[in-house]
């Protein structure tokens, strides 16, 4: 049997070694401890990878004479070697032998994504009765064998570590609606740190909390605090923004922590460490000047109108971004927009380019409503001021966005008349008194009854047949162009759309299909302005059966 302990720990030297020097891929150990056990004892099973680049899936393969009797559970941990920082995942569980006889378990397989790691198959002894020796005080943990004890017949002497947890802000002392970053670290002089468990999570009540994303690999830094240098570890970040002024606190969080004193052969240690409360004094704004939506950092307004010249009936999006650094994701639309009192406007939408990172929250939200002149000409957008809080001035920082040009087009002109108009119209004046009707050869007078007729005829079928013509092509809807998208297909759709409006609103049946015409204008709007958020093939499609039949019943 210490034959078999010894062998196990060369094993385990050899594996831990080979891990060390390959952190940077994802790798995988597998230990079962002890190899030699009794049928009345249990054995533990741990499937251990290093650097995982996502969620690994546990596949323990074959379990000949074992069972399992319980997990697995999971851990996670981070190790600081050579200078090195490495993450680890750990899957252990507790087997039982069936009988006494050969047993073995695998091969096991971790599928991490497209990445397959295999192990092979390990072997162990079920032996009659019980043959692991009871000690006194904390079990140790299956990572915790020191193999030079086997091997050399000793114990290393063990060093003792400092482990602290302390939280930190970037500011004490902020405004009601400033962004806040608040870091948790683990500072330790231990030769590796390889697990970490939370006891109290981070929680933060009366503020807007978003968490910041860990980087793939955590990476530790070299710090002195009170004369020991440490190894800093990042273990939580977030981005905090107060909902109320006065003085907030940030709750003390606690964790469990496991450890090696010197190195990664050094036995384990598990310790709890929290950290202190911290308040920050959160100052209320002054009185807010008209404008203002909330926005605090260092932000700016801008504002555009696309396109610039439009022909009548077409329509054109007023948009107002604000740009920069602080309180983005709490801000509201815009209070005050460039009026344009001669158009139809719809409810603004909204698009967010927002990031929350290690620096703050910072990035872009836009805000734009459709505007449909009602006239043509130049329309003059008046503009507006928008205001900001600005922190470090203690002050609110004005902004005038404005004016702005609409160029819209009159509609064509009406067509001059036609020769045959001319003609008719010839033909129609009345004879002069004392005149008569002009001679033909042979003298037989022209028979104008008939020729009138024929002229009325004509002029009658000249006339219905332009007016059916006009009320098609004014329900005819544009063809499609080759590699159109759907947002342009769209706005095509919109523009035929609301010229077929402006006359059909004037009839009784255009009245009487108004709120489902400005349901299909609505739904074009969505599909104009979010175009990348989802395929609006079918949805266009369909519209355009919609706005079709819309056009044939008014």
């Amino acid at each position: 049997m210490r034959a078999s302990l010894r062998f196990a720990g060369v094993v385990l030297v050899s594996v831990l070694a080979a891990a060390v020097a390959s952190a940077s891929e994802p790798s995988l150990e597998v230990l079962l401890d002890p190899r030699v056990f009794g049928v009345e004892d249990a054995a533990r099973l741990v499937v251990r990878i290093l650097e995982p680049a996502g969620t690994p899936v546990v596949s323990l393969g074959e379990l000949n004479n074992l069972e399992v009797v319980s997990g697995p559970s999971t851990s996670s941990e981070f190790s600081w070697v050579n200078g090195a920082a490495t993450r680890a995942v750990s899957f252990t569980y507790i087997l039982r032998g069936v009988e006494v006889g050969a047993a073995s378990v695998g091969p096991v397989r971790v599928k991490i994504g497209d990445t397959e790691l295999l192990a092979e198959a390990m072997s162990a002894e079920v032996v009659p009765g019980s043959v692991v020796p009871k000690r006194a005080g904390r079990r140790r943990s299956v990572f915790s064998l020191d193999p030079f004890e086997d091997i050399l017949g000793r114990r290393q002497p063990a060093r003792s570590a400092r482990v602290g947890l302390r939280q930190q802000v970037s500011a004490r002392q902020v405004v009601l609606g400033q962004p806040v970053v608040a870091t948790i670290v683990l500072d330790t002089t231990a030769g590796g740190v390889d697990g970490f468990e939370w006891v109290t999570a981070p929680s933060y009540p009366g503020w807007w909390a978003q968490r910041v994303e860990p980087p793939e690999r955590i990476a530790g830094e070299v710090v002195e605090v009170d004369g020991v240098r440490y190894n800093r570890f990042t273990v939580a970040q977030h981005v905090l923004v107060p909902l109320k002024a006065g003085r907030l606190a940030l709750p003390v969080v606690a964790a469990r922590i496991g450890f090696r004193a010197s190195s990664i052969f050094a036995p384990q240690q598990v310790v709890e460490r929290g950290t202190q409360e911290i308040v920050i004094d959160v100052g209320p704004r002054p009185q807010a000047p008209g404008g203002f939506s909330g926005a605090v950092g260092n932000l700016r307004y801008s504002v555009k109108i696309e396109p610039a010249t439009i022909d009548f009936g077409e329509s054109a999006v007023l948009s107002i971004e604000l740009r920069g650094n602080g309180n983005l994701p709490l801000v509201e639309a815009p209070a005050l927009w460039p009026s344009c009192p001669g158009c139809d406007s719809y409810p603004p939408e909204e698009d967010s380019a927002v990031i929350v990172d290690d620096s703050g929250i910072h990035g872009t939200r836009t805000w734009r409503t459709t505007l449909v002149p009602r006239e043509w000409g130049e329309i003059e957008l008046e503009p507006v001021t928008l205001a900001v809080y600005d922190p470090p001035a203690g002050r609110f920082r004005q902004q005038t966005v404005g004016p702005l040009q609409l160029v819209v087009n009159p509609p064509p002109p009406t067509p001059a008349p036609s020769p045959a108009d001319e003609l008719v119209s010839e033909a129609g004046s009345p004879v002069e008194e004392g005149t008569s009707p002009l001679p033909v050869a042979g003298g037989t007078s022209v028979p104008w009854p008939w020729i009138l007729g024929a002229l009325g005829l004509g002029l009658l079928v000249g006339g219905v047949a332009p007016m059916i013509a006009a009320r098609r092509r004014k329900t005819a809807l544009p063809a499609r162009r080759t590699g159109e998208s759907p947002a342009e297909r769209a706005r095509e759709l919109q523009v035929a759309l609301e010229r077929w409006w402006l006359d059909a609103r004037m009839r009784s049946k255009g009245k009487a299909l108004e709120e489902e015409m400005q349901q299909v204008r609505r739904d074009l709007e969505e599909v104009r302005f979010a175009p990348s958020r989802a395929d609006h093939t079918e949805t266009v499609v369909d519209l355009e059966e919609r706005l079709r039949g819309l056009m044939r019943r008014a």
